[in-house]
């Protein structure tokens, strides 16, 4: 069977698991951790397939929940009569995958006990104790992290599209960002004369701002680029308060930092969400400390050029984002986007897991699969036409 075919049947599978899961009427908890690049998609395609009167509540967003980093939901899966609470924290694509195959705990779930003033409400504080999840979102293959085993079920969702966005302050005339360029900025600071060709600039700097180890933006753009998706940057940490009325005083590497578990050396690492290194790059840039690019989902991307002007998209490799530059092959900064969960899931835990992929798949990706003429078969291959899903 072709993967297209395999992923169609499986699902297909979800309306008769679910009329299946309709015998029980306990109240599951699910809980999803991996991609802040597709929070937003996931946090809609939840609420999508609950029946009228559920409630939520979330943290670390402002005023939306589309950037949130935590979130909890309560109601009964539409087409199933299923009682469900579930828990998303996101953190990163490879954090997810390795929190499935190293049964990682995680202690920001969002107890549902939140709710119990009504729905919608932001800033929420109290937590269960920690566990591991049970599903994940990730913008790459389990194959390209480094936690292959055990196999996780990989259902492919939808295209989850990325961009370099030049930082707050930047000169309008900094406007591509090509293989080369993201291979030397990544490498250390670049001059900003190999983007505007003026002598002048020779002397002025231009930092990378990026995510940390636990990211599939990270990967991505560094597959994309053909940097590596193990290669060693050197990223930068801004010092300062960050946001439009903000600044940046200084730009130091980024420390000395931990992720689950391993240690990585200075400006190794990064920031863990694309909502903070969107405020990151955001913000305006004293003077005389140069200029600032980075790599971000499409969604945190258009976060940052809100706030400040001067932050603004770049064109990958000549071409500009657009839908249907993604799906014809114009522009191809972007990955697959995938639900994933260990083989052991089973009964209405897997139902509403299986339910979850499918909204996303037929309705919420943020590029459906359905409007693909392209396809690759891994994070930075060559983009040929047909899709394979």
């Amino acid at each position: 069977m072709s993967m297209k075919k395999c992923v169609a049947t499986m699902i297909a599978g979800v309306t008769a698991l679910t009329i299946a899961g309709s015998a029980s009427a306990q109240t599951i908890t699910l809980r999803l951790t991996g991609s802040t690049a597709y929070r937003n998609q996931t946090h809609n395609a939840i609420l999508h397939i609950l029946d009228a009167g559920y409630t939520f509540g979330y943290a670390g967003a402002g005023a939306t929940i589309s950037g949130a980093g935590q979130a909890v939901f309560k109601g009964t899966v539409n087409a199933g009569a299923i009682p469900v609470i579930i828990q998303t924290s996101w953190s990163g694509s490879v954090g997810g995958v390795q929190n499935l195959t190293k049964n990682l705990t995680i202690a920001n779930w969002l107890t549902a006990t939140n709710l119990s003033g009504g729905t919608g409400a932001n800033n929420l504080s109290i937590h269960d104790s920690a566990v591991t999840a049970d599903m994940a979102m990730s913008d790459s293959f389990q194959g390209a992290t480094a936690f292959t085993t055990p196999a996780l079920v990989d259902q492919v969702v939808g295209v989850a599209p990325f961009t370099w966005v030049r930082g707050a302050g930047s000169p309008s005339n900094m406007v591509n960002m090509t293989t080369l360029l993201a291979q030397t900025v990544l490498a250390g600071q670049t001059p900003l004369s190999q983007w505007t060709a003026n002598p002048a600039d020779a002397a002025v700097n231009v930092q990378v701002f990026g995510r940390d180890e636990d990211s599939g933006t990270r990967l991505g753009a560094f597959a994309e680029s053909g940097f590596g998706i193990f290669g060693a940057p050197f990223q930068y940490q801004p010092t300062g308060t960050l946001g439009a009325s903000g600044l940046i005083t200084a730009m130091n590497a980024w420390p000395v930092n931990t992720v689950n578990g391993t240690t990585y050396d200075v400006g190794h690492s990064g920031y863990s969400s694309g909502g903070t290194l969107a405020s990151a790059v955001g913000t305006p840039v004293g003077a005389g400390l140069g200029f600032v690019v980075a790599y971000l989902s499409t969604g945190d991307g258009a976060a940052a050029t809100n706030l400040a002007t001067g932050a603004t998209f770049m064109n990958w490799n000549g071409f500009p984002y657009s839908l249907a530059g993604v799906q014809n092959g114009q522009y191809t900064f972007w990955c697959y986007e995938h639900l994933m969960y260990r083989s052991g899931l089973a009964g209405n835990q897997k139902v509403v897991a299986d339910k979850i992929a499918k909204q996303i798949h037929d309705t919420d990706a943020a590029v459906l699969l359905s409007g693909m003429n392209v396809g690759r078969q891994s994070e930075g291959a060559v983009v040929t036409a047909g899709s394979p899903y």
